[in-house]
């Protein structure tokens, strides 16, 4: 068995040596994403070090993603190694790191050319994983962002206190002309008394985002560890408040306006669809895709910006509005169920990535904090799928710990 396996390894190794010899130029997209098991690790990472084959292969990964995501289950990597240690991995003789490399190669190899293109990406990264001996306690780690250890649930508060904890679903009503009739959509209605309007308070955990559809008939996507308190009934006005981000898209009313208020800066309109952007760790902003909304700072009344649609309105630290194009698909590519990032900075990105998956964020490499990249992948994907992704194209370094990624 011992000569057996030292034959097979020898093979293996003039394998590498011969595909070694391959230059770039031979090799072409469609080539390395059908037949992976006949490049090496170098030659994938020298490919995708050119921006350009960055940018075609995500474009060719999303279209294949859109065709084959309801019906193709991505691969089970860690299923996948488990049965793979029991069928061809006896006790090891050596020592245990040289047996580390030997398996990491011997699997990655192997699971390229069971599982096609999927699998390409995912083998190449297994070996850029740290192995056992890493230590994370490292003083030199800088944390963006903290693992939120509460209960990851829906909530809804009334008047600000008595909490209800709600089953998960795409989107709840509150509008009493709409009754739902179709997905998983609940629908609440109005208050029939004549009392001063009652408000609610709708919380998303991490990983989880909503549809609301006010009392107006007003629509609102709630992204992830967001809130949004409303009347039950709008009367002279329609006032909301913010935490988090939301896409809106409001019903016109031009007796009746709307009023976004947040703790930096608020938004005033009509009716039209624009995405307010509040979490803590980060500025306000505010992205106009339709129609015109007023922006005012937190402690003013009259209009301070009027935004036209392709117009964003960022809150900088010194407290100044500063206005800027934007690219209106950008803005709600998270409402459709995509991570999308566009000239962000890896800092940027891997916050929305956490908070997506509730992890912490944490920089080894800080050198790496304000790289821009542009990347995109499903929300309903595992992090580990969505990191491997990062990291080959992207050309980083990130792993996970349990509840934790860092970037090397």
């Amino acid at each position: 068995m011992t000569e057996c396996r030292s034959h097979s390894f020898l093979k293996e190794t003039e394998f590498v040596i011969t595909q070694m010899e391959k230059k770039l130029s031979d090799i072409d997209l469609a080539d390395i994403m059908e037949h992976p098991q006949d490049y090496t690790e170098d030659q994938v990472r020298e490919f995708f070090t050119d921006e350009q084959h960055r940018l075609e292969y995500i474009a060719v990964l999303r279209a294949k993603q859109a065709i084959k995501r309801s019906e193709t289950p991505a691969p089970d990597v860690e299923k996948a190694w488990e049965q793979f240690c029991a069928q061809n991995i006896e006790e090891p003789k050596t020592s245990k790191r040289e047996n580390s490399a030997f398996f990491r190669q011997t699997f990655g190899y192997a699971l390229a050319a069971l599982s096609g293109a999927a699998a390409m990406l995912l083998a190449v990264l297994l070996l850029w994983h740290p192995n056992e001996n890493n230590n994370i306690e490292n003083s030199n780690l800088l944390t963006v962002l903290e693992y939120d250890d509460t209960p990851q649930n829906l909530i809804m508060l009334i008047d600000g206190e008595k909490e209800q904890t709600l089953q998960p679903s795409d989107s709840i009503s509150f509008y009493e002309a709409g009754t739902a009739t179709t997905g998983t959509t609940s629908s609440v209605g109005q208050s029939k008394t004549k009392e001063e309007p009652r408000y609610r308070t709708l919380k998303t955990p991490r990983g989880m985002d909503l549809k609301i559809i006010l009392p107006d008939g007003s629509e609102v996507w709630l992204n992830a560890e967001s809130s949004l308190e409303f009347p039950t009934a709008f009367t002279d006005t329609r006032h909301v408040e913010l935490v988090g981000e939301a896409y809106f898209k409001v019903a016109r009313d031009e007796q009746k306006p709307f009023i976004v208020t947040t703790d930096k800066m608020n938004v005033r309109v009509l009716g039209t669809e624009f995405n307010f952007r509040n979490y803590d760790t980060e500025n306000a902003q505010v992205a106009l895709v339709n129609g015109s909304v007023e922006i005012l700072k937190a402690d003013e009344t009259s209009a301070h910006i009027v935004l036209q649609p392709g117009e964003a309105a960022n809150l900088g630290n010194d407290g100044h509005i500063s206005v800027h194009p934007v690219n209106t698909y950008d803005v709600n590519q998270w409402t459709k169920g995509f991570f999308y990032f566009h000239d962000k900075t890896l800092e940027a990105a891997l916050q929305e990535i956490g908070r997506w998956y509730n992890v912490s964020v944490l920089f080894e490499n800080r050198g790496k904090l304000n790289e821009k990249i542009h990347f995109s992948a499903l929300r309903g994907e595992t992090l580990q799928q969505t990191l491997d992704k990062l990291n080959l194209l992207m050309d980083t370094k990130i792993v996970s710990f349990g509840n934790k990624i860092i970037v090397r």
